[in-house]
C-alpha cells in the first residue's frame, strides 16, 4: 500500500465519519514545494494519522517515536506512511540527519516540537531539536493547530467519537539564529518561536518571542507581553 493510497484512505475515512464536523482551516498558508517544515500540536492518538493525509503535500515525511520501529505490521505502516523513527528527548543524530537530507532535496518535514503527547491540551515546553532544525535548515516553517482530536479519540477509547475536529495551517514563518542586534537566539528559544506558531493556530496566548518573521513580506513581528496577553505589532 503506497503513502499516496494511505493518504486516500484516511481523507475518505475522516471525512465519511465526521460529515459535517470536519474542516480544515488554512491549507492555502502551506507552500507548495521546496523545503518546508510543518509543526503541528499534539494531544491525541489522531493527530500523527491526520496530519499528513491532510497537508496539501504529496511528499511530505514524519518524525516518530521510535518504539514504533521494532519489526512486524506496525513498523512496516509506519514506514509506508512516510514515517521514521526518532528517539525522543535526545539528540538523535540519524533522525536529525535524515531530517536534513529530506529538507536539502525539497520535502516537507512534520515533526512535533514538543516531542510527546500532551494528554492536557495545553501546549507544552518544546524539545529545543526543533528549533536547531528550524535555524539551520532556515526555511519556512508552518505551525498547525488541531483542536477536537482529544475528545474524537481519548485515552483508552477503542473507538473514536462524532465530535468536531478542526486542522488549522498557519502562515508560514522563518525562525532565524540571531536578532537584529546581532545576539545569538538559543535553539530552546527557537523551539518556543515555533510554539508562538502553534499559538496563533489554535488560539491559544501564551508567552513568545521576537524573532519569528512572517514569509508575507518578510516582516518583522515584535511581541510584548502584558500578564498572559500578548499583542504583536506588524511592521
Amino acid at each position: 500500500m503506497t503513502y499516496p493510497a494511505l493518504r486516500w484512505w484516511m481523507r475518505a475515512i475522516t471525512r465519511t465519519y465526521l460529515i459535517g464536523l470536519f474542516r480544515v482551516v488554512g491549507a492555502e498558508n502551506v507552500p507548495r514545494k521546496g523545503p518546508l517544515i510543518i509543526c503541528p500540536s499534539h494531544s491525541a492518538t489522531l493527530d500523527p494519522p491526520l496530519v499528513p493525509a491532510f497537508t496539501p503535500r504529496s511528499d511530505s515525511w514524519s518524525m516518530a517515536k521510535s518504539e514504533y520501529f521494532r519489526g512486524g505490521l506496525v513498523e512496516f505502516l509506519f514506514r509506508q506512511y512516510h514515517a521514521f523513527p526518532v528517539v525522543r528527548h535526545t539528540a538523535d543524530r540519524n533522525a536529525i540527519r535524515q531530517s536534513f537530507d529530506l529538507l536539502k532535496a525539497g520535502h516537507a518535514l512534520i515533526m512535533y516540537p514538543e516531542g510527546t503527547r500532551v494528554e492536557s491540551g495545553v501546549l507544552a515546553t518544546p524539545e529545543p531539536g526543533a528549533g536547531f532544525i528550524a535555524q539551520n535548515a532556515a526555511c519556512p516553517v508552518v505551525a498547525v493547530g488541531l483542536s477536537g482530536t482529544r475528545e474524537c479519540l481519548p485515552k483508552g477509547a477503542h473507538w473514536p467519537r462524532r465530535t468536531p475536529v478542526t486542522i488549522t495551517f498557519g502562515k508560514p514563518f522563518l525562525v532565524t539564529s540571531r536578532r537584529p542586534d546581532g545576539a545569538r537566539i538559543s535553539h530552546q528559544e527557537a523551539a518556543d518561536a515555533i510554539i508562538k506558531g502553534l499559538n496563533g493556530a489554535i488560539g491559544s496566548k501564551r508567552v513568545t518571542y521576537d524573532f519569528a518573521r512572517q514569509m508575507d513580506g518578510a516582516t518583522e513581528i515584535k511581541c510584548s507581553q502584558f500578564g498572559d496577553n500578548i499583542i504583536a505589532h506588524m511592521q
